[in-house]
């Protein structure tokens, strides 16, 4: 009925018992006997980057769907049963590459969950009605999108920033597309991505993963796998010229500027390295970028950090900026701050207190079943390996000077960004 894949040592006494139903199901469980409670999250290996052209927002449109009526739960009643019996923290979100659903319970409640997400992994009803009203809701999300200036700078950031991939495009999907699904689409979409072979389950708490596995194939394991399409690799072109865009928007109250630089995805060797560099510029109150830009009145927020997908990635920095400051200066600081980390302008024990704040960061989510969870998950679709973020604490701490300088000189000073500035609408 199901096979036992491995036993994946995590930290102290944790461990991740991974298993794999007959039909493709992957099923990772973490006993941590310190808690009373259980993280229950699905994982389902498709996000916006599998839509094709023209069909964006199907992925993020399920992720609204996958919340109403099945052919054995009427519309509100799957939400009910977990209220009634203590679950709590119902979500989903959806990604570039993972679309993932989760849900916390008392530890004497894993059949329930069980029931509960194997029903609407097979079971859910899309009826026209409802279809349109789900798409409905999602127009007026991406419209809300669209009017807070944040999202909307990132946004055309990554349209600027990707040429080719379809991390282009927004996980929220476009107006036209989500207008035009239709219910059969949706249908096989479902049929398609909404299978056990593209699924992986973790479940971290204090419980029996033998235990809890004979309940999971119980309810799991009759059901039918379909055949999974294989994304096809898009190669995203290095830019040979820097680009930028300048926009303005109406509810923007302050000027705000992103770039974007780009990288490969986590499995690349520089991924720790690059980690590190973003704590460096703007990590906490003694980072380069905060002293140099917020302590100084030039800014009023920096961020800087590595952000990967399954394919590739971004070194992303962020800045909201008073009235009065130019771009052109936090361009100049920036790039400043770049040129003095590529010079070795740092020393050892800033470093280790940048190392040790990931570390305790890290930490901290391994305290928590949901957070634990998340990092398994990540792992697994960016890496194919449930182990991969604890591997990368373990490769930060080899992380040294030079390995800084040379990073950043790689993909920050000889890497091409890509820049947009947004303004406030001027009254005219």
């Amino acid at each position: 009925m199901y096979s036992h894949l491995a036993s994946v040592p995590l930290i102290g006494s944790l461990t991740v018992e991974h298993f794999q139903l007959a039909n493709g199901l992957q099923v990772a469980i973490v006993n941590d006997p310190t808690t009373p409670i259980f993280s229950y999250q699905t994982w389902f290996k498709v996000g916006s980057a599998d839509e094709p052209a023209g069909k964006q927002g199907l992925a993020h449109l399920f992720e609204h769907m996958m919340f109403r009526k099945t052919k054995n739960r009427e519309m509100g009643e799957w939400e009910r049963e977990v209220n009634i019996n203590g679950g709590t923290g119902i979500n989903a979100y959806t990604s570039r590459d993972q679309t993932v659903y989760f849900f916390t319970f008392p530890n004497n409640k894993i059949d329930l969950a069980a029931s509960l997400e194997s029903d609407r992994m097979t079971n859910l009803m899309i009826e026209h009605e409802m279809f349109e009203t789900e798409k409905g809701a999602v127009l007026t999300e991406r419209n809300r999108n669209v009017d807070n200036p944040g999202r909307y700078l990132w946004d055309e950031l990554y349209q600027l920033r990707y040429v080719k991939h379809n991390y282009r495009y927004s996980i929220i999907g476009e107006e036209k597309s989500i207008k035009n699904f239709t219910v059969q689409e949706a249908e096989n979409f479902y049929q398609t991505y909404y299978s056990p072979a593209n699924a992986l389950i973790i479940i971290v708490g204090s419980v029996d993963p033998y235990v809890v596995m004979k309940t999971v194939a119980q309810h799991y394991s009759k059901i039918h796998s379909a055949k999974i399409p294989v994304r096809q690799y898009i190669v995203e072109p290095k830019s040979d010229r820097l680009k930028s865009l300048s926009l303005t928007h109406h509810k923007a109250m302050q000027k705000m500027m992103a770039k974007a630089w780009l990288t490969d995805n986590m499995l690349n060797d520089d991924y720790a390295g690059l980690w590190i560099v973003g704590k460096l510029l703007a990590g906490n109150k003694t980072s380069i970028l905060h002293k140099r830009l917020v302590n100084s009145a030039k800014a009023r927020n920096v961020h800087a950090e590595i952000f990967v997908g399954k394919d590739n990635g971004t070194f992303e920095f962020y800045a909201e900026i008073p009235e009065g400051e130019k771009f052109d200066v936090i361009d100049s600081v920036v790039m400043d701050a770049f040129e003095n980390l590529a010079s070795g302008k740092i020393d050892n024990s800033q470093l280790q207190i940048v190392k040790n704040m990931i570390e305790k960061e890290y930490y901290m989510n391994i305290t928590s079943s949901s957070s634990l969870a998340r990092l398994l998950g990540d792992g697994f679709i960016y890496a194919n390996d449930l182990r991969y973020q604890l591997s990368v604490m373990e490769l930060l701490k080899k992380v040294t000077i030079h390995d800084v300088q040379r990073i950043v000189e790689k993909y920050l000073i000889n890497g091409k960004d890509a820049t947009v500035y947004l303004e406030p609408t001027k009254n005219t």
